[in-house]
């Protein structure tokens, strides 16, 4: 009997270890969240970029830990946007995002990057642009799915920013893919981010081209990203054309799309022989980069310039005298005067078009 009382002994003994040894369960929770501490800081507020200083830290921004209870996984998103699209019911809307991933209190812009970042939201170079800036935070689903719990966001902080302008360049199997000798594609006057450049590739069968955004193809490239849409990943294929020829190209850095117009041009006007309804074509001299004709005019019409035989492109001239769309997808229509020869007569007209934003036009009496 004595054997027997001791296990039973032993039993409560070990019971009793077991239940003074039992550890408390963890309570996890999640609340709304919130960012604590000083909120977002900047290591500057006013900037003035440079190309030379392209690969320089322009500006570092830092945030604390956003508060969403305990034991928490937090993303969180840079965003950055324009004074006037942070307010009402669509505030924040077209804001430029960085997803930054989990944990993550600090990120640094390098000149270049802030650079082609302001170009792309339609703000001019060479002048103070005012953005703002601020950090969204988030839970993620474990599954990937969207997050049942409100974002939370830190202050905002204002950034004084002045750009220097870019010209984007069009290196291609045309002329041996070296941007240094590659045609340029300089910014629109007035549209911020929009460019526009006509190029004569040579040759039948596709031809592949890529914008790049200095003369190497160190900087930022512009490859083809689907559906008229580029994509600046350097791995990305060619943009392309399906054959040779003279081509309006476009890239608007503010939608990423891109755009290949071939083109042939023509003079249309009742001073031309055709009158309005047919063009009088014009032949490329590929020597000078020109479009030429030859023709009889009369002095009471008058004419524009117009590629394809169609009113979708043409040219008129402005107040000033010079050269300018009165129709252009990619610019609008502009209610331009048409022009003129001061006497009838036998005339050599010349269109240049091969400096980009810098087109012009001669008329020469034989």
């Amino acid at each position: 009997m004595r054997k027997l009382y001791n296990c039973f002994g032993c039993l409560a003994a070990f019971i009793m270890l077991l239940a003074s040894c039992k550890k408390e369960g963890e309570t996890f929770y999640v609340k709304e969240g919130s960012f604590v501490s000083s909120g977002l800081t900047a290591s500057s507020s006013n900037i003035v970029l440079t190309q030379n200083t392209e690969n320089d830290t322009a500006v570092t921004y830092n945030w604390p830990v956003a508060d969403f209870g305990s034991n928490t996984i937090v993303t969180y998103t840079l965003q950055l946007d324009v004074p006037s699209d942070t307010s009402g019911a669509n505030a924040w809307a077209n804001a430029k995002t960085y997803s930054l991933g989990l944990n993550v209190l600090t990120y640094s812009f390098v000149t270049k990057t802030l650079n082609d970042l302001v170009t792309t939201m339609a703000l001019p170079a060479g002048t103070a642009n005012e953005i703002v800036v601020r950090i969204k935070a988030d839970v993620p689903q474990y599954n990937g799915s969207a997050s049942t719990i409100a974002s939370a966001y830190s202050n905002t902080l204002a950034l004084n920013v002045t750009p220097y302008s870019i010209q984007l360049y069009i290196p291609g199997e045309y002329q041996n893919w070296d941007p240094s000798t590659a045609p340029v594609m300089n910014a629109l006057e007035g549209s911020p981010g929009k460019y526009e450049a006509y190029v004569y590739m040579p040759g039948t069968g596709t031809k592949y081209f890529k914008y790049t955004n200095a003369p190497d193809w160190n900087h930022t490239n512009y490859g083809d990203g689907g559906n008229g849409i580029f994509s600046t990943d350097g791995n990305a294929g060619g943009l392309s054309v399906s054959d040779g020829g003279y081509y309006e190209l476009t890239a608007d850095l503010n939608t990423d799309k891109w755009t290949a117009t071939k083109t042939t041009w023509g003079i249309v006007g009742d001073a031309t022989p055709k009158g309005w309804d047919n063009s009088t074509e014009m032949s490329y001299d590929v020597t000078n980069q020109v479009w030429k004709v030859t023709l009889d005019m009369k002095a009471n019409g008058s004419f524009k310039f117009r590629a394809n035989n169609n009113w979708t492109i043409n040219f008129g001239i402005d107040s000033n005298g010079n050269l300018a769309y009165a129709d252009n997808p990619f610019f609008g229509s502009i209610p331009l005067s048409n022009l003129t020869v001061s006497s009838d007569g036998n005339y050599t007209f010349t269109l240049d078009l091969h400096i980009s934003g810098k087109y012009i036009y001669s008329v020469v009496k034989n």
